[in-house]
């Protein structure tokens, strides 16, 4: 019998649920998955330029296991360039960190969507929210930088 498959620790979602290639129609396009945890292999290794040692244990594996998840994220991203595919990124066997998770559901306790402010944080410039339009879609309208929920995991994370 098989050794129960680890989860993968991961320390946040993305900040995009996928992609979608120029010039091809929605309805035409076929899509491929990318895995939370083969997202965090790209986000690590090529983002932010760790070695696959200190990756891994990063995310709980074995260095092999990485290599594993890290192949097979490229093989995945690069078929969606190549063949003109959506990328839609999502599932997988996954443990959230906790001060995510944590701020997750803090957040989840206010009504999400309505009220507060989107803020520069080069500028500090503080726009108020329209519902329906996520801030990080929005560009500051003094310097053009992208714009983060006030007091959201993300805006917090940017201002360590």
């Amino acid at each position: 019998m098989p050794r129960p498959k680890r989860k993968r620790k991961i320390f946040s979602l993305p900040l995009a649920e996928g992609f979608k290639p120029f010039g091809v129609p929605f309805n035409e396009a076929e899509a491929v998955e990318l895995l939370f945890e083969e997202y965090e292999a790209i986000k690590l290794a090529d983002y932010q330029h760790l070695t696959q040692e200190e990756a891994a244990k990063k995310m709980n594996v074995s260095r092999p296991t990485f290599t594993r998840i890290y192949e097979k994220a490229r093989n995945t991203i690069a078929e969606a360039i190549v063949e003109g595919k959506i990328l839609i990124i999502t599932g997988g066997h996954v443990d959230i960190d906790d001060e995510y998770t944590n701020h997750r559901k803090e957040k989840l306790k206010y009504e999400i969507g309505t009220g507060g402010f989107c803020i520069c944080l080069k500028c500090e410039i503080r726009l108020e929210h329209i519902k329906g339009e996520p801030c990080r879609e929005r560009k500051c309208p003094q310097c053009g930088e992208k714009m983060y929920r006030e007091n959201s995991y993300y805006h917090i994370k940017a201002k360590k």
